[in-house]
């Protein structure tokens, strides 16, 4: 299946620009999806993420032609 995955700074992920398609295979979870794109340990747990403007959550279930997006947790 594709998703739609998009990311701001100062998140950056290798092999991926902000608003590419990405193939996953079907019932891939968010939490899945974190690890196919090597984001570091630490940082999964550093990154907000909404599955077509809503919140999600690891054990999220993706489907096809779902749209990502992924936001810095920001502290003040």
């Amino acid at each position: 299946m594709k998703i739609k995955l998009e990311y701001i700074k100062p998140i950056k992920i290798e092999n991926y620009a902000s608003n590419s398609l990405v193939e996953l295979p079907d019932n891939c979870t968010v939490g899945d999806l974190l690890s196919f794109l090597k984001l570091p340990a630490h940082f999964q747990r550093a990154v907000m993420v909404h599955v077509n403007d809503e919140p999600a959550w690891n054990s999220t279930i993706l489907k096809e032609n779902d749209s990502v997006k992924l936001y810095p947790v920001m502290g003040g």
